[in-house]
């Protein structure tokens, strides 16, 4: 996913070993466009490995996919059905819908990943060429800074937000269709429900949940990529413990981004042949519910359940620290295959 990137690379024989240790927040993964500089002039010789990136990104998603569809399943089922997430009725049949939670999740939890890549590499348009062997890794760093067009920080907040807002609009459609199987006792195969929402609504059911889920990818996005990368460069962590920092940006992203997730599901569970409410209407009455309740910490749990703090944001949390994790070690092995 990284242009900005969460992982350090290994040095190739072109960079000094000092390089390893230049921080996150100023480095990124030059997945989008790999340039090896020739010895014999200073033409760049460019190899497209774009394609690497995105299919590492949907390996990650697949295996989120088979990992947490039960946990995902039962997410749902408690929200639409406002049932405790730990009731035995949201656990069966955990791999109902199992197909179409594969597609979807490898769209959704691996297109993420590269592309905040792509975006990255466009708002942080620093130097990507491999320097020579007598630059020492501070040099780069001062030359990387000065090629700069943004901040990082702002460029990470604005990649990520670009980054959720096109995952949202790409697998929107699925994530109805997938959601709407989970209402079900029997998977009925997603053309067939794809089929039956047409005939009940045309359009429009595919269409549910597409406002909410833009804002709310857009929210997490942006939170997400931003703290992520500000935690491994201020806490300067090593390798081996930056997933630490991704699974606390996730929870904390999965927080703010919420009640853009409550309107979503709520939208997500209503009848193709009726009219989802609006997402203002939705956090209009999740406000007027919330007030309705009469002590502070009513309110709170309140507030907690419906927003799933807790279960969900540890789904979300560990979620994305393991997707990382994958992505992470499958690209670096490419990269790594490279330089040999």
């Amino acid at each position: 996913m990284m242009a900005v990137t969460e992982r350090t690379q290994q040095p190739s024989s072109s960079l000094p070993l000092d390089q390893d240790v230049i921080k996150p927040r100023i480095r990124r993964r030059l997945t989008s466009t790999v340039h090896h500089k020739t010895a014999d002039n200073n033409d760049t010789v460019t190899k497209d490995v774009t394609y690497v990136s995105f299919l590492c990104g949907i390996s990650a998603g697949v295996l989120q996919a088979g990992l947490f569809n039960p946990w995902d399943r039962a997410l749902y089922l408690s929200i639409s059905k406002q049932t405790p997430f730990l009731s035995r009725e949201n656990f069966r049949n955990p791999y109902l819908g199992f197909f179409q939670s594969v597609g979807h999740r490898a769209l959704s939890g691996g297109l993420y990943y590269p592309l905040e890549n792509v975006f990255c590499s466009m708002l942080l348009p620093f130097e990507s060429q491999i320097v020579d062997n007598d630059k020492n890794s501070m040099n780069y760093c001062n030359m990387t800074n000065r090629s700069m067009v943004i901040h990082p920080g702002i460029g990470n907040f604005l990649a990520g937000t670009l980054a959720g807002t096109c995952n949202a609009l790409i697998v929107n459609p699925i994530s109805a269709i997938k959601y709407k199987s989970w209402g079900r006792e029997v998977n009925r195969g997603m053309a067939t429900e794809a089929v039956e929402m047409f005939e009940k609504g045309g359009l429009r059911p595919f269409g549910n949940g597409l406002l909410p889920t833009v804002y709310r990818d857009l929210v997490f996005g942006g939170t997400y990529t931003f703290l992520r990368l500000e935690l491994q460069y201020r806490l300067e962590l090593s390798q081996d413990k930056q997933w630490t920092a991704n699974m606390a940006a996730a929870a904390m992203a999965t927080i703010v981004s919420g009640p853009f997730n409550l309107a979503r599901n709520v939208q997500y569970a209503t009848r193709s042949k009726h009219k989802a409410d609006n997402v203002s209407k939705v956090l209009h009455d999740f406000v007027v519910e919330t007030q309705q309740q009469s002590t502070l910490w009513g309110k709170m749990r309140f507030v907690q359940n419906r927003l799933r703090i807790g279960w969900g944001t540890v789904r979300v949390a560990v979620g994305m620290s393991f997707g990382h994790f994958v992505y992470d070690r499958m690209l670096g092995m490419y990269e790594d295959h490279q330089v040999e």
